[in-house]
């Protein structure tokens, strides 16, 4: 049967590819902030004169306050064209009671900006056409923030998993059990090892390598029987420990061990306070934070001790921390949780401070006045803005990169790791058996970065957080046969929380695994039986990775033949094969325990699942190369980024944005040989089909150079239009002082030539669809003096020209002009400008199997050799190009294009499912062609038949965004640096090319002295040298001479030097060292 796809299909219709990211931001507006500022409020510190209590929050949507003071709703093109921040205000019901009199008032404490398409979005919801009557591209996928008009991407941040214990060789080789215990803003880490004598020892907090079992006493579990009977094992070790410290028989005696140990001082209430407090808040606080919890840790550290003892008896057991069940995913939710929590408790303390202040003065106060900060805005709007998160991290949010639709997708899927790139780290960077549908194994940075940033695989999603909550699920797993008290072989674990026992593990499972698919567990719980450590591990936390598999039973599974029909006729949804029991979500620790076929007919009946369809294990674009599974997976990485650096149709909105850097195809074309996926995802296309030959031509195409048919060319392969914007504001000084937007006038200091302002009309604004050449105005515009000494002294107030030109070996058309206001009233004036690229020699193309080349002809049509039927191709490709690079889906593509074009219907290229060789070369004879997709093809300069039969066929072929144009680059004389005199490098500054060392030794070989000098004199400078003691001497201008202030001479010769010599000299003198000069006649 031809496999359809239709599963992943109904997925991709019904599913935005980074609805994770939405989730989690929903979640935390609509319940994360809520609990943080619960929690928040819980810990303020209580004050003598007064409490404060925080309320309820809300987000309103988002929307501008405009310099009059009014404000209004705003939509996303607006902030993206008037620079503005898209974000939403916040108001906090603040309650402050003084001695009796309790004040409270619902306060707006700032804005937090917003991510696009969320349900805080102004879009939300929106029909098509709503979307585009507000200017929005409805295949805009949301999922980023707009930050003064610039959109931001926050990427998905990779973290070990906190609550779960790792066990592992420290630095000394000794072994040691850790764990990251996190709650709310603490994360600590909890250490429990080995000393030499014996003894286990746990560190957290600012304890450190306290005896265990005097901290397990210290819970509240004083009897040596019960500690042994809770870890289970016993070995000689757990004895020893516990006839250490048989002698400490209470509660109170073993704090009182534990202060002496960590040296605190006072009474001993204090003392045992403090211990109690500390114990309290910072061992383990994921299980509690309250008294009552104390005996939960204890039996917890105990189970830790449990798994502590196996590994040290089974070394192979060791945590690997690269398996992805140790890792966690930080969406954007959380980042903004962190981000949030930071900058309230800083909002809540300045309130303390203003309070005591009012409260020292006895002065009234009015909470609206006390809570109205800017600052909380202002740093969740620069941490977005700039990436620079709070616990030290950099790099969270990035600019989007708007190339084409794919490289938008790609970049919103992305994940990378916390680990530093510069080291080496060499086991995670490696493609671990865990990745396996959940993430890309092909699309990964080369470089650096290799391996740490990696791409979601297309069907896997990151678990957002259950609404259901803790007790709930410990009560049905009760019913299901967990045990509190009972002492079961079993341990039961949720989220890192002892449990309690059970008796038999693999009914357990299988009876929760049951009550899961019936929904009544959340869909995204996962547990797994570990049968090395005889527990049972159940988590429902976010940020693990998930994959959908199918169902099997007893070998036969439950994806029928009705489903699929189902599912085509749209009679189904995805949810519904949830709900059915056909499919369901696996992490990565409960795929441990299942046992997946890739293809029905491996079925046996120990499956467990089976996969959705082969091509799962892709990331989106890589699943769009076609036959990508025939190509080595080196070059596949780089034609997955080359799909990503294509030119097409980034947004359909693209003439209401002012976008830098960015270009628009002309006649994008859909590839006639495709994935499904293309179909299903609804992308935008960036690339065209081209007709390929495969044979050399003159020399032109050694090296991966590409020949091209001018004619072609001519006809409008390949033109794309390359967008620029250029943005003035009129600003308002202080001493009513202005900018004004008009044509300068000739007084102005730093006029151009008139002839630089011929295209602006009379409001100092270039006209649309003018011609501008380089280095000409598109806006002229006058500055007030910056620095006036006293301005009574001058009497004419001179204007600075601050014009805003066209770039330096640029031009373009003047597509269109935006007028419009910023938040402060200021007028801002945008030019857009666009530029027509034909390509040329040198232009960058490549195909998506990373066969990529640049353009090094372009042949008149007339010396294009042609096939007998008279096609001509439009690319000549070097065959040296293929066997090396075993490209070998490049010649797949090429022959079903062939076929596609003949046969006028569109081929199934699919990586492992698409239409086969045989099939092509089938079809390809039927249609009157040679099967292997050769043909005879004439020169025709001569018009000889020649002796080889050459491959001819169809391929898509990429414009990538890297164009001479944008490239090239060289000037004579121009700007110079102001220390050294010497010309400023830099293409965007206007600077010149570097005559290196190297370049100057190949002068000398050659023997070129005089041109050397010629090109080395732009910084010449003449220094006269005394020629009796070697100083400089100095020119005295008042009496006419030139004298040496040494030895009094007037006997100095000029000497040209360079002007970073002479500055060299002067340093030197500056620095007290005497410099001397000896002179030889050049004649000589």
């Amino acid at each position: 049967m031809k496999n359809k796809h239709t599963v992943v299909k109904k997925y991709l219709s019904e599913h935005s590819l980074i609805e994770s990211n939405v989730i989690s931001f929903n979640n935390f507006i609509e319940q994360r902030m809520q609990e943080i500022v619960k929690e928040v409020s819980e810990n303020i510190n209580k004050d003598d004169f007064f409490r404060i209590d925080l309320g309820k929050i809300e987000i309103g949507k988002p929307q501008v306050i405009e310099s009059d003071g009014s404000s209004s709703p705003i939509m996303p093109y607006e902030a993206r064209l008037r620079n503005l921040t898209y974000s939403a205000p916040i108001t906090l019901e603040i309650t402050i009671k003084k001695d009796d009199n309790v004040d409270s008032e619902i306060v707006e404490i700032g804005k937090v900006p917003v991510m696009v398409k969320s349900k805080a979005c102004n879009t939300y919801g929106f029909s098509k056409e709503e979307l585009i009557k507000n200017y929005n591209d409805p295949l805009d996928t949301g999922g980023y923030f707009i930050i003064n008009g610039n959109e931001r991407v926050m990427v998905m941040l990779e973290d070990l998993a906190e609550n779960q214990p790792f066990i592992e060789n420290d630095r000394k080789g000794n072994l040691n059990l850790r764990m990251f215990s996190l709650k709310g803003t603490y994360r600590i880490p909890t250490t429990i090892s080995e000393n030499k004598e014996g003894i286990f020892e746990l560190s957290f907090s600012r304890f450190k390598d306290l005896p265990l079992v005097v901290i397990l006493k210290a819970l509240g579990m004083i009897k040596e029987s019960d500690i042994a009977k809770y870890i289970g094992k016993e070995t000689d070790s757990v004895i020893v420990n516990l006839y250490e410290f048989v002698n400490i028989a209470t509660q109170e005696d073993a704090m009182m061990y534990i202060a002496e140990q960590s040296s605190l001082q006072g009474t001993k209430k204090e003392i045992l306070d403090r211990v109690k407090q500390r114990v309290d808040s910072f061992l383990l606080p994921h299980i509690g934070l309250k008294k009552e919890d104390r005996m939960k840790k204890a039996i917890t550290l105990c189970k830790l001790m449990k798994r502590f003892l196996i590994v040290k008896e089974n070394p192979h057991l060791k945590t690997d921390k690269d398996h992805y069940s140790s890792k966690r995913v930080r969406l954007s939710g959380d980042l903004m949780s962190n981000l949030f929590r930071v900058n309230l408790g800083i909002l809540v303390r300045d309130i303390q401070y203003s309070l005591q202040k009012a409260s020292k003065r006895k002065n009234r106060f009015s909470i609206k006045t006390i809570a109205k900060s800017t600052l909380f805005s202002h740093r969740v709007e620069s941490a977005i803005a700039t990436g620079s998160w709070v616990g030290e991290r950099s790099g969270v949010t990035q600019n989007m990169d708007k190339t084409n639709y794919l490289a938008i997708i790609s970049q919103l899927q992305r994940i990378s790791s916390m680990l530093s790139s510069d080291q080496e780290n060499f086991m995670a960077r490696t493609l671990h058996p865990t990745h396996y549908g959940k993430f890309c194994p092909i699309e990964t940075p080369e470089g650096t970065e290799i391996g740490l940033r990696k791409n979601l695989a297309i069907l896997s999603k990151i678990s957002t957080r259950t609404n259901i909550d803790g007790n709930e699920i410990i009560k049905k797993l009760e019913e299901a046969g967990l045990n509190k008290t009972e002492d079961g072989k079993i341990d039961v674990f949720l989220d890192g929380k002892f449990i309690g026992n059970v008796i038999s593990s693999q009914e357990f499972v299988n009876e929760i695994r049951e009550k899961r698919r019936n929904q009544e567990f959340p869909l995204e719980m996962n547990i797994k039986d570990d049968y090395d450590f005889k527990a049972i591990l159940i988590s429902t936390e976010a940020g693990r990775a998930l994959r959908p598999l199918i169902i099997v039973t007893n070998g036969v599974q439950n994806l029928t033949e009705e489903h699929l029909i189902r599912l085509e006729q749209n009679e189904m949804t995805w949810k519904d094969l949830l709900k059915e029991k056909v499919i369901e979500y696996l992490d990565t620790s409960e795929e441990e325990n299942a046992l997946v076929a890739l293809y029905e007919k491996e079925l046996t009946p120990e499956h467990t699942h089976l996969e959705i369809d082969t091509m799962d294990m892709f990331g989106v674009v890589t699943s769009l190369v076609p036959y990508g599974n025939h190509d080595q997976s080196s070059r596949l990485n780089r034609g997955s980024k080359t799909q990503k650096q294509a030119l097409g149709l980034y947004a359909a909105n693209y003439l209401c944005r002012l976008d830098t850097d960015v270009s628009i195809l002309q006649y994008p074309q859909k590839p006639i040989v495709r994935s499904f996926v293309y179909d299903t995802l609804d992308t935008y296309p960036a690339g065209q089909n081209l007709v390929v030959a495969i044979m050399t031509y003159q020399g032109y195409n050694m090296k991966d150079a590409l020949v091209f048919n001018k004619g072609s060319l001519d006809r409008g392969m390949g033109r794309s239009f390359y967008f620029r914007p250029h943005r003035t504001v009129e600003m308002n000084y202080a001493g009513g002082l202005k900018d004004e937007i008009i044509i300068p006038e000739k007084g102005t200091s730093g006029y151009k030539t008139e002839e630089s302002y011929h295209l602006l009309e009379d409001d100092g604004i270039v006209y649309p669809e003018a011609n501008v050449g380089e280095s000409e105005v598109l806006i002229g515009k006058t500055s007030p003096p910056k620095f006036l000494s006293e301005a009574r002294e001058i009497s004419v107030r001179t204007k600075k020209e601050a014009s805003i030109t066209m770039r330096q070996e640029e031009k373009g058309i003047v597509e269109s002009v935006f007028i419009t206001k910023d938040v402060e009233g200021n007028k801002v004036i945008q030019v857009k400008t666009r530029d027509l690229r034909i390509p040329e020699i040198g232009d960058k193309f490549a195909t998506a199997h990373g066969q990529k080349g640049v353009i090094g002809a372009v042949v008149p049509e007339n010396d294009i050799p042609f096939t007998s039927k008279g096609i001509k191709p439009d690319v000549i490709f070097n065959p040296h190009g293929l066997p090396s690079r075993m490209t070998v889906g490049y010649l797949l593509e090429l022959l079903a294009g062939k076929v596609s074009s003949l046969r006028g219907e569109v081929v199934d290229g699919t990586s492992f499912s698409g239409e086969s060789k045989e099939e092509l070369e089938n079809q390809l004879e039927n249609l009157g062609f040679r099967f292997d997709g050769k043909e005879s093809m004439y020169n025709a300069i001569t018009g000889k038949r020649m002796t080889a039969k050459i491959f001819v066929g169809n391929l898509y072929y990429l414009k990538l965004k890297y164009m001479v144009a944008n490239k090239i680059h060289g000037r004579a004389s121009g700007k110079v640096a102001l220390l050294t005199r010497q010309p400023i490098e830099g293409r965007s500054r206007g600077g010149a090319l570097r005559l290196g060392e190297m370049e100057q030794q190949a002068l000398v070989a050659h023997g070129a002295s005089l041109l050397l000098k010629e090109r080395y004199d732009s910084d010449k400078i003449v220094l006269n040298v005394c020629s009796d003691c070697g100083a400089i001497a100095v020119e005295d201008n008042i009496r006419n001479r030139i004298i040496c202030p040494l030895c009094n001479s007037e006997n100095a010769e000029p000497v040209e030097i360079s002007y970073v010599f002479k500055l060299l000299l002067e340093e030197l003198q500056a620095m007290h060292i005497r410099s001397k000069l000896k002179l030889k006649n050049k004649y000589e």
